[in-house]
């Protein structure tokens, strides 16, 4: 019996001992390398964030039933972005659809910063706007089957620009096209003044009256100002004017490289509720019988009208100067970059003339033959394309 006790408390002296042993194990791991409290410390810091509640559409104005208040981590929330309070967003427009848990940030409201009555609120303009990058703007360019390859742009896609210009000879002082018109000068005397009704021919004056000032008579378009020759075989001058009036030089050439699309066509209009807002109104779609006869009588035409502009993004400068091109006549022409050119250094290219076609295609001047083709051509008529044939009953 006795020795049975020895048993049993040498028993619960030991197990006191491993309980010990545990427990002072345990204190070194925690207090020791294997957990840091700090950084444990800093994991639980939280603060109060602004979230969506419910769903919020696009332009709608949020209310404060919408809203709720989370506590987020530190690392996980943009101090100068987010909001804390409902009083920052309470009154404020939704930019974009908000789904519920989305937590507030700056750039989801149309009124940026702050709430209502906010004086550091600042408008934050179209949803475009945030796809041109800083320092860049947004150009339009008027454009039409041939000039958008056959409209095969859409947004996003890189383009170069090509730039086709005409050159004439002008006068200097006058500005105007040469060859200029010559004009005798009369001078003032009896019995001569200008008969206006008869284009400027000169008369004699019947009823004997003097003019006073000096007149000018112009031969019109059989006066323009020639040049004089000496003809080699007749030994005699010649004056010579031109046939027709001068004919424009024409060059070619990329002005621009690797613009981004914006959009192609109109872009859509949005009132202060974000809402879009049809910028013509709809013709009444007819019924019935009324419907089946106008289908009957109308051509098959298109379901929509094809773009007839685009949207580049381009520096400041650049867009200047393709303003400057645009409202001087040139003609512009898009030619859409491959994907995977985009991101390439820029490549020069050599702006195209006619001298420069002949001599880098090795194109010869035509010789003159004793024979020719029949019939006569004199300008370039292109093949005529089955699509491009309107019938009469579709004009009609």
């Amino acid at each position: 019996m006795r020795l049975g006790r020895i048993i049993l408390l040498i028993a619960l002296i030991l197990a006191l001992g491993l309980v010990l042993v545990f427990v002072m194990t345990r204190g070194n791991q925690v207090g020791g390398s294997g957990v840091d409290m700090a950084a444990t410390e800093q994991a639980l810091q939280t603060v109060p964030v602004v979230v969506i509640k419910t769903d919020v559409r696009r332009g709608e104005v949020i209310s404060e039933a919408k809203l709720e208040i989370r506590n987020l981590p530190t690392e996980l929330v943009t101090a100068d972005s987010t909001f804390s309070s409902f009083a920052q967003v309470v009154g404020e427009t939704a930019r974009i659809d908000l789904a519920a848990g989305t937590f507030l940030n700056r750039s989801m409201l149309v009124g940026g910063i702050g709430g209502e009555g906010d004086p550091e609120a600042t408008f934050q303009g179209s949803d475009h706007a945030w796809l041109i990058q800083e320092g860049m703007v947004a150009f339009p360019v008027p454009i039409n089957r041939f000039s958008s390859v056959a409209y095969g742009l859409t947004r996003g896609d890189y383009v170069d620009v090509i730039v086709t210009i005409s050159f004439v000879d002008l006068d200097t002082q006058f500005q105007s096209i040469t060859p200029n018109q010559t004009a005798g000068v009369l001078s003032p005397g009896a019995n001569v003044v200008i008969d206006g009704t008869t284009g400027g021919t000169i008369t004699a004056n019947e009823f004997g009256v003097n003019n006073t000032v000096a007149q000018i008579v112009s031969g019109g378009s059989l006066s323009p100002q020639g040049r004089a020759e000496l003809d080699a075989l007749l030994d005699q001058p010649f004056y010579y004017v031109p046939s027709e009036s001068q004919r424009p030089r024409v060059v070619s050439q990329r002005v621009f490289q690797n613009l981004a699309v914006l959009n192609v066509g109109t872009f859509p209009v949005y009132n202060e509720m974000g809402q879009e807002v049809l910028l013509a109104t709809e013709t009444p779609v007819p019924t019935g019988e009324e419907a089946e006869a106008a289908a009957a009588a109308a051509p098959q035409m298109p379901t929509s009208e094809p773009p007839d502009i685009v949207t580049l993004i381009m520096w400041p400068q650049d867009a200047v100067t393709l303003n400057y091109l645009l409202y001087t006549g040139a003609q512009v022409t898009l030619a859409l970059r491959g994907a995977g050119s985009v991101n390439e250094a820029s490549t020069a290219t050599d702006a195209v003339t006619l001298q420069y076609l002949m001599d880098v295609y090795r194109i010869p001047l035509p010789v003159r033959l004793p024979y020719g083709t029949q019939p006569r051509v004199d300008v370039l008529i292109p093949p005529i394309l089955e699509n491009d044939l309107v019938t009469e009953e579709g004009a009609q």
